[in-house]
């Protein structure tokens, strides 16, 4: 029975690694889901809520989009920050000229001032600074046959790739994996007008809507990876920035071996995949045209 968890059609993911590393996940059938923090790729995950936006600016775009919510009010405010919802169901019941202009007025201060409530964008900055550590994200991809994804992630083609499928019945945790987006354009939180939409918003719900782009958004650069991620949050007793959570063992379903690996490494992974006789073992070699070839691997 399809779960009502899964978010996509997929199969299976797939996770390069080095061979050290691939035999520690085989032995202790964990992976580790790491904070941003940890990234290598500075234009990766933003450590820092700042795009070189000025006070000015953002005060202006704050503005308009208020000025906006009062002149046309939306039907649906639940998504709203408590304070303005307020004020916007109050307009939408009516009000006199007068007073809606003085509303106008007072709510232009909002944008003006850092609201002890987090709207503020310093407020907002400093509370991703408290997220960022705790927040968990494991990085997967679609496909065994990235020839560049060899050789960044799985040790310059001397590492592995391990399958792992997205089994209903078991609630695999990458039923709930996201593309990630790969686009030239910087995300709408990179401008005033996109912080001033933040800012109307709940602060729970802003939260989330900064944590989904800074996850799940990348530049085009690396549109070749075809990224799938998952987003978690550390538990309580973490320490440190990654938790190494538990996968079902039979959720694993292949071993790629790199074309470059070392028979002492192969092995070693070899004796680890025999806690595991359900998964395909594969050889993967370079071909004549420089094709990533598949062949089957007998366990060990």
């Amino acid at each position: 029975m399809r779960s009502p968890n899964r978010l996509h059609d997929r199969r299976s993911f797939f996770k390069y690694m080095s061979a050290d590393v691939a035999r520690l996940v085989l032995t202790n059938c964990t992976l580790r889901w790491s904070s941003p923090i940890l990234f290598n790729d500075p234009f990766d995950v933003p450590r820092e809520l700042s795009f070189g936006i000025t006070g000015e600016a953002l005060h202006l775009a704050v503005g308009r989009k208020l000025t906006q919510l009062i002149e046309s009010p939306p039907d649906d405010t639940t998504q709203m920050d408590p304070t303005l919802r307020v004020v916007v169901e109050t307009v939408k019941r009516g009000i006199p000229a007068k007073l809606k202009a003085e509303m106008l007025s007072g709510l232009q201060d909002i944008g003006r001032e850092e609201r002890s409530e987090g709207g503020g964008m310093d407020a907002m900055r400093n509370l991703w600074r408290r997220l960022l550590p705790d927040h968990r994200i494991l990085c997967l991809t679609e496909s065994a046959a990235h020839t560049a994804m060899w050789y960044h992630y799985a040790d310059k083609y001397r590492g592995i790739v391990l399958e792992f499928d997205c089994i209903d019945e078991l609630e695999s945790p990458w039923l709930i994996a996201k593309p990630v987006t790969y686009s030239e354009k910087k995300p709408q939180i990179y401008s005033a007008e996109g912080w001033a939409e933040i800012m109307c918003l709940r602060q729970d719900l802003a939260v989330k809507a900064l944590l989904d782009v800074a996850t799940y958004t990348k530049s085009s650069d690396w549109k070749y990876e075809s990224e799938w991620r998952i987003a978690s949050s550390k538990r309580p007793a973490d320490t440190g920035n990654f938790t190494d959570y538990k996968f079902d063992r039979r959720e694993l379903s292949a071993v790629y071996f790199g074309p470059l690996i070392s028979p002492e490494a192969r092995l070693s992974v070899s004796l680890a995949a025999k806690a595991f006789p359900h998964a395909k073992l594969w050889d993967v070699s370079i071909g004549m045209s420089r094709e990533l070839v598949f062949r089957a691997h007998a366990h060990a």
